[in-house]
C-alpha cells in the first residue's frame, strides 16, 4: 500500500520541473544563449554541484528569471505543470532577493509572483500558499526586508529561511523573524539538512543544533529537512506537542549524499508518534520526482494504512 499524496509543503518554485518547458524561451528573451546542450545535461550539472556551489548553480536559472514577464511565466507555468500532476494544495517556495538583478524590487518580486499564484490556482481550482524566502547567504539586513513584506501579506504568505546551512546558521536572521512574533506570519526554516563536515563525531549534534534554534528562537511553525529529528526523543515529543510540521526530503537528501540510506531517516518512528510529517520532492528539476519518493519510500518501509492515511492528510493541512 502506498499513500497517494495531493499537497507539497516544501517545494522550490525556481527549482520546479516545470521550468524544463521554458527555460530555453527565457534564456532567449533575455537575449542570451542556453549554457547547455541539451536539459539533461543541465540537471546532471545540478546534480554534481549543488552541495558545493548551490547559489551559483541556481544563477543558471534565475539569471533569466529577472523581468515580471518572466516571473509570471514561471509562476503559472508551475501552477499548471503541478495541477496536471494531480495537486490541489501547494506551499511554492520563492526567494526574492534573487530575482532584482533587472531593477525589481524584493517587494516588487513578490507582489507579482503571488498575484500570479493566486490567479493561475484560481483558475485551475488549487488552494496555494506561497512562502517567501530568505537566503540565508544574505546579510540580516536582507532578511529583514523580506520579513517585512511577509508581514504586508498578514498571514497570506509563510516565511521560510533556505540554501546552505555551513556558515549561515538560522540564528544569524534572528532580527527577520523576531519581526513577526506575535503576528499572523506562519514562520518555516530549513534546518538539519547539512553542516560543515568536520568534525565528523558531533555532525548529527550540530544538524540538530540549528533545529532546536530553529524551534527554540526563531520560533518556527514548520521546519524543512530535520534529518536527525528522530534521534532526539524529547524533540521529537516537542514537535509532537506544539503541532509543528516536519517537511521532509527523503529523495534529495539521499541524492545528495546528506544520508546513506532512507532509513536513517527513521519515517516510521516519526509517523507512529504522530508527528505531522510530510513526503516532498524539494527540487523536481534535478532531485527525483514524487512519484519516485513514495515508491523509494514505500520500498524501505512498507507503509501501514494508517501512516499512509497520515501522509495524504498531513499534506494537505495549512502551516
Amino acid at each position: 500500500m502506498k499513500p497517494i499524496i495531493h499537497g507539497l509543503t516544501h517545494d522550490h518554485m525556481d527549482g520546479c520541473r516545470s521550468n524544463l518547458l521554458l527555460i530555453e524561451g527565457l534564456y532567449q528573451a533575455a537575449s542570451e544563449k542556453f549554457p547547455f546542450i541539451s536539459h539533461s545535461a543541465m540537471t546532471d550539472y545540478f546534480r554534481k554541484n549543488t552541495t558545493t556551489n548551490l547559489v551559483s548553480c541556481f544563477d543558471i536559472l534565475i539569471r533569466v528569471m529577472q523581468s515580471e514577464t518572466a516571473l509570471r511565466a514561471v509562476a503559472s507555468t508551475y501552477i499548471q505543470h503541478r495541477a496536471n500532476q494531480g495537486y490541489i494544495y501547494l506551499e511554492p517556495k520563492f526567494a526574492p532577493q534573487y530575482h532584482t538583478l533587472g531593477g525589481l524590487s524584493i517587494e516588487k518580486v513578490a507582489d507579482i509572483v503571488f498575484d500570479e499564484l493566486r490567479k493561475t490556482a484560481y483558475q485551475y481550482d488549487i488552494k496555494v500558499r506561497p512562502t517567501i524566502c530568505i537566503g540565508r547567504e544574505a546579510g540580516p539586513e536582507i532578511g529583514i526586508e523580506i520579513a517585512k513584506v511577509a508581514l504586508k501579506y498578514d498571514g497570506e504568505m509563510i516565511l521560510d529561511l533556505v540554501c546552505g546551512e555551513p556558515g549561515n546558521p538560522p540564528e544569524k536572521h534572528f532580527p527577520a523573524y523576531q519581526l513577526t512574533f506575535g503576528t499572523k506570519v506562519r514562520r518555516e526554516c530549513h534546518a538539519g539538512e547539512w553542516v560543515e563536515a568536520e568534525p565528523r563525531e558531533n555532525y548529527s549534534q550540530r544538524l540538530l543544533a540549528n533545529v532546536r534554534t530553529a524551534l527554540f528562537s526563531l520560533r518556527c511553525h514548520g521546519i524543512g529537512h530535520a534529518i536527525p529529528l528522530a534521534q532526539d526523543t524529547e524533540l521529537v515529543k516537542y514537535v509532537v506537542d506544539e503541532g509543528v510540521r516536519i517537511s521532509m526530503c527523503p529523495l534529495s537528501n539521499m541524492t545528495l549524499k546528506h544520508i546513506k540510506s532512507l532509513f536513517d531517516l527513521r519515517l516510521h518512528t516519526l509517523l507512529d508518534a504522530n508527528v505531522w510529517l510530510t513526503l516532498n520532492p524539494d527540487d523536481d528539476l534535478f532531485l527525483p520526482e514524487m512519484k519516485q519518493v513514495i515508491e523509494e519510500c514505500n520500498q524501505i518501509y512498507s507503509f501501514t494504512p494508517t501512516q499512509c492515511r497520515s501522509l495524504e492528510t498531513n499534506s494537505l493541512r495549512p502551516l
